[in-house]
């Protein structure tokens, strides 16, 4: 339970090998070649016209999409466009492994807390007042590690405040596809260009693919594809595969199958902590991810749950600030009979600890 891969047995695995089998047929070498700055333009259009609208995401005029080798990518290319030296905000906690991306190139990161309905904008208002920031980062829907979705009251209050104060937001929004009904996009709230959207088609159709993707307007855009082109790290017939696979409407079937697959398993979850009385969480409404507070060091707890056969994440490291007694359980991989299993091995140890 500490795996944030997606599922191997969803993984489009036939679809995935016509759709190589179609472009490198009908393109030949063409989709071998070096990738063109920001994108193909088949994989664009089909994100546009196909996915763009999945995702109930408007792109306003002005605005541009650039491809990029996953979400990561693109977090790596913000971070050399917009810091030098700047504050940042992010959730605490937050996902380490793209916060770092941003924090090598801050000067200082303040966590802003996290609650059942996102991050705390009041905190995050009385910081503005006194310090000024570049960027927040912030992950609206199936958080990681949190597993909360951020209320659209206070989607609309960050764009606000990001006029206000003058930075601003990078939206992580990598589960999306897989999440059901939730509210809108922060970037739907965004007529001024302060959102930049960074999504992904890790969770829908595979990871190792490595195509993502961001939404900013033309100026960051521009700077943003220039850079990406400097790395040629974006997969040229990866991009036609995923593009092929959108075309044919593989990623829109996927959707709504993916969404009640981890809605089951995380059904499973919740049902058997809340059985043993283990209910110090903040429930999750879709993704892979439930946050627990076993009320004693993560790390000790994860030694011995190691020892009797189960495995999950001590949380401390998404935590810029406490998170000592916490820990990330995760449904992506587990099975549900592995999951019940799971929890009684950590409710057997923190009851005898």
């Amino acid at each position: 339970m500490a795996s944030g891969t997606p599922d191997p047995g969803k993984m489009p695995l036939k679809e995935i090998e016509e759709a190589y089998n179609e472009v490198l047929n009908e393109l030949g070498s063409k989709v071998l070649f070096y990738p063109g700055a920001g994108g193909q333009d088949e994989l664009i259009r089909e994100i546009k016209d196909k996915f763009l609208p999945l995702l109930n995401l408007n792109k306003r005029k002005g605005e541009r999409i650039v491809v990029t080798s996953g979400a990561q990518h693109a977090m790596e290319l913000l971070g050399k466009y917009f810091l030098e030296n700047d504050v940042i905000a992010v959730e605490n906690p937050t996902f380490i492994e793209t916060f770092n991306a941003l924090k090598f190139r801050s000067s200082s990161v303040i966590p802003i807390s996290l609650d059942s309905s996102g991050i705390n904008v009041n905190e995050l208002e009385t910081l503005l007042k006194i310090v000024k920031i570049k960027l927040l980062y912030v992950i609206p829907n199936c958080h990681n590690p949190a597993g909360v979705n951020m209320s659209e009251c206070k989607r609309k209050t960050l764009v606000e405040l990001a006029e206000k104060y003058d930075f601003y937001i990078i939206e992580d929004d990598p589960y999306r596809p897989i999440a059901g009904e939730i509210p809108n996009p922060i970037k739907n709230y965004d007529n001024t260009g302060r959102v930049i959207y960074v999504s992904s088609f890790s969770k829908i159709i595979a990871p190792g693919l490595r195509v993502g993707f961001l939404v900013a307007k033309e100026d960051i855009a521009e700077k943003i594809s220039l850079m990406e082109q400097l790395d040629f790290s974006t997969s040229t017939i990866n991009q036609y595969v995923v593009a092929r696979l959108l075309r044919k409407g593989i990623v829109t079937e996927k959707s709504k199958e993916l969404y009640e697959h981890y809605k089951i398993k995380m059904r499973a979850l919740i049902d058997s902590l809340k059985d043993k009385g283990l209910d110090k969480f903040n429930e999750p409404k879709c993704g892979f991810f439930l946050l627990l507070d076993v009320g004693r060091d993560s790390w000790n707890v994860f030694h011995k749950v190691v020892e009797k056969g189960l495995s999950l994440v001590p949380a401390k490291p998404f935590f810029l600030r406490g998170g000592d007694t916490m820990v990330r359980l995760s449904v992506s991989v587990a099975t549900k009979e592995e999951i019940i299993e799971g929890v009684r091995i950590l409710n057997e140890v923190i009851r005898n600890s």
